[in-house]
Parts: C-alpha cells; structure tokens; sequence
C-alpha cells in the first residue's frame, strides 16, 4: 500500500557467499542452517564416502557380533555403512542383546536412535579422546571385546587408550572418505574467483581432500572447521583458521559463524 514501507528482514548472514565442503549426503542440515541465518550458502563436497576396498574383515567382525562387549561409533558414515553390513549379512538390522554401544556425539548418536539403539555412553566433548575417558569412567571396558568400525586412516588415539585400558579391541574399516575431484574443482574456481567469503570444513578428510588436489590456497575467503581436530589438520597443511566452533556440531558451527561476522559487523 502506498505510504507503507517494506520491513526487510535483518538475518546475521545476509549477503555472505559461504562454502560447504560435507559430502552431498550430509550437507542438508548445514547447507539449510546457513541459508535459514541468511547466507548464500553453496554445495561444494571436497569428499565422497565409499566402501573400503575390502569388505571381508567388517563383515568377518558382524558375524561374531555375540562375542563383543561394546561397539563403538564415531560417525554417522560408521553408523551407516555398518548397518548396510548388517543387511547384507541377514541379521534384519538389530544388534545382539548385551551388546553395548558408545557414539562420539550427538550426531552420530541420532543416527544410531533412528535405528532404534540407544547409546550407553555418549561424552561432552565430541572428540575421541573424550570417547576413550567416558568409556574407561564407565567401568565396563577392562576385559571387554570391543569393535570399532570406523574410516580408513582414522587417528590411533582411541584404540591405543581403550588397550592400555585393559581392552582387546578390533579396529576395522568400515568406510572410506577420498576426494570428490568434481566438487574440488568447483571450489577452486570459485575461490579464485573471489565467489566465497567463507569455506566451511566439518572434518579433516574435507581438508586434507581440497589441499591434496589443488594445494592450500582458499584466496581471500575465510576458513571455519568444526572443531579442533579438523582445526589441526587445516592449520597443518597451511591453512589460517578464522572460525572455530566451541561446540563440535552444526548447530554449533552456525552459532561461530553468526558470532565471527557479528564482530566483524561492530568493528566496521
């Protein structure tokens, strides 16, 4: 009506051209939660998960599931490609009865509870350090046969403190992450370009996948990562990081990243 002015609405966001790099099947919650705060949020997986190249000791493991103790998670991936394993193996989806379970977050935690699976252990700080120290807080780990399906290359953090805990565990690849070179290059040019103002990383493979194909260099765009391991692995091959979440999840990343350009916003 004339006479009445357009109330635009103000989001912490607005106007800024921000990268995902999460493979395609994980980038919703981010991609939407950007977009939601106001940004021009862009799909850019730098990875892609597939199947180890043999399957043989995932499923030697599934088969034996009754002489475990606990298996544990640390990934939604793990979570996943382990129930494919399940299926295929005619164990209709469920696990042994006394079979516990731990899941490095919350994340991983949801995945395991649309299986109907309830974590026993789930820490405060999503890393597998923390993993370790609830599982041994919990008293139950000493003696125990534990499986750990998990990424081929993962950190030898976890195994080596459930063992030197008492535990015998059986680490076994359950997935792979390895670079989506399409994506990849996708990034890079829009990074030359001057398209991005931010790239977001919610892993070290997301990292390690980009700067193994086309070298460390984001140009003028701003890096946020997820929490501190993949902060350690960006800073290691060169990268500067500008934002860290405080808590390693996507809700938790959006939170820094409103924060990080809120400052920027009352500093100019």
């Amino acid at each position: 009506m004339p006479g009445i002015e357009r109330v635009v609405e103000s989001k912490p966001l607005n106007g800024r051209r921000i990268a995902v790099t999460r493979p395609e099947a994980q980038v919703y919650p981010l991609l939407s939660g950007l977009r939601e705060l106001g940004a021009q949020a862009i799909s850019y997986p730098t990875i892609q998960i597939s199947d180890p190249a043999d399957l043989a000791p995932l499923r030697a493991c599934i088969a034996e599931l009754e002489l475990y103790r606990w298996v544990v998670f640390t990934s939604v991936n793990g979570v996943e490609r382990f129930w494919r394993q399940l299926r295929v193996a005619g164990r209709d989806s469920t696990l042994p009865q006394g079979l516990e379970v731990a899941a490095i977050g919350p994340a991983t935690a949801g995945a395991l509870e649309e299986r109907k699976v309830q974590a026993r252990v789930v820490p405060d700080e999503y890393v597998a350090e923390a993993v370790a120290d609830a599982l041994i807080a919990d008293g139950a780990i000493a003696g125990s046969r534990v499986l750990l399906p998990r990424a081929a290359g993962a950190r030898q953090v976890l195994p080596e403190r459930l063992r030197a805990a008492g535990a015998a565990v059986d680490e076994v690849v359950a997935y792979e992450s390895v670079a989506n070179r399409e994506g990849i290059k996708a990034l890079r040019k829009a990074v030359e370009g001057g398209e991005i103002d931010m790239v977001t990383f919610t892993a070290a493979s997301t990292v390690r996948c980009y700067v193994d194909e086309v070298g460390p260099s984001l140009g003028s765009a701003r890096v946020a990562v997820i929490g501190p391991i993949t902060a350690k692995a960006a800073r290691a091959v060169g990268l500067q990081v500008d934002v860290e979440a405080r808590e390693y999840t996507v809700p938790g990343l959006l939170e820094a990243i409103g924060e990080y350009y809120a400052g920027i916003e009352e500093q100019g």
